[in-house]
């Protein structure tokens, strides 16, 4: 039986030091340590053990929170650039200039080609898109060859507009006022409505046979005056069916509504004409002698 009392001598303790099952233990140990050291089994353990349970534990500390940090980085990184290419194809598919504003009143900024400013442009009538940007200047950066997009930023007061070219050098800027894109926004409106849905015209609405008879008998270029673009309306899908006519003067400029009706929907295009030549057609209309140009 072995003595568990501390050796009262240097033999003694050496005996039981070199005894065979010390050394047993000692050689178990050292077989487990190099194990370990050439397999990493302990490790694995441990790390499959941790994997195990990792569901269970609270998602704290450092290494969490840098995980939490990244993780949500990328979905912010994500949405923007999501947001970015649906801006975008918004921009390209835009129409109107309004459309293009209401896309940077959500916050985005706007980039154009050169090709689709100008489109936009020439579906404005002509007083508002020299309002805007003189063609003039529009003709000169076009022969130049040199303008390549439009930028549209949002401003306190409107837009900025600026001209690049490939170099991303700004060749022209102007600024859109609230007041103006109004105006735009106007002009480019069709209401998805009936004339009666709009004041402006009530008491004033006619056939469009008798609006149109009234119109080819008057001068080719008063007719210009009433209605500046008529090729655009034969390009507009629908049948018109009734005119109105505004009262009221706007920067010498009266508004007409043309109702047209398709398969789908019953719409007012609205167009503006100049007063003097729209006074004109209606006392032509309303079966009047017209005396002067100015009264209406």
């Amino acid at each position: 039986m072995n003595s568990w009392t501390a050796p009262h001598d240097w033999t003694t303790w050496l005996r039981r030091t070199l005894g065979f099952r010390p050394l047993v233990v000692v050689l178990i140990i050292g077989l487990v340590g190099v194990s370990e050291l050439r397999f990493d089994w302990c490790e694995q353990l441990i790390g499959r053990f941790l994997l195990s349970t990792n569901d269970h534990r609270p998602e704290s500390g450092a290494i969490w929170d840098k995980g939490h940090r990244t993780a949500t980085a990328l979905q912010t990184l994500n949405q923007i650039i999501t947001d970015k290419q649906s801006v975008q194809r918004q921009a390209r598919e835009a129409r109107s200039f309004s459309q293009i504003a209401q896309t940077l009143a959500e916050g985005h900024d706007v980039i154009l080609a050169a090709s689709h400013f100008q489109a936009l442009y020439n579906a404005l009538p002509p007083e508002r898109a020299g309002e805007l940007l003189s063609p003039y200047s529009l003709i000169r950066m076009r022969s130049q060859g040199k303008w390549d997009r439009t930028f549209f930023e949002p401003a306190e007061q409107g837009l900025t507009l600026y001209f690049l070219n490939r170099d991303n050098r700004v060749m022209h800027q102007i600024q859109i006022d609230a007041q103006l894109l109004e105006g735009i926004e106007q002009d480019e409106g069709e209401q998805r409505e009936s004339l009666e849905h709009l004041p402006q015209f009530s008491g004033r609405i006619y056939d469009a046979e008798q609006f149109f008879i009234g119109l080819e008998e008057m001068p080719e270029d008063i007719q210009r005056h009433i209605i500046p673009w008529p090729e655009k309306l034969l390009k507009t899908p629908g049948r018109i069916q009734r005119v109105g006519v505004s009262d009221e003067v706007i920067s010498g400029h009266i508004e007409i509504g043309l109702e047209m009706e398709d398969a789908r929907r019953t719409r007012v295009v609205l167009v503006k004409g100049r007063d003097w030549a729209v006074a004109r057609l209606r006392s032509a209309l309303e079966g009047e002698r017209f005396q002067n140009e100015f009264e209406f």
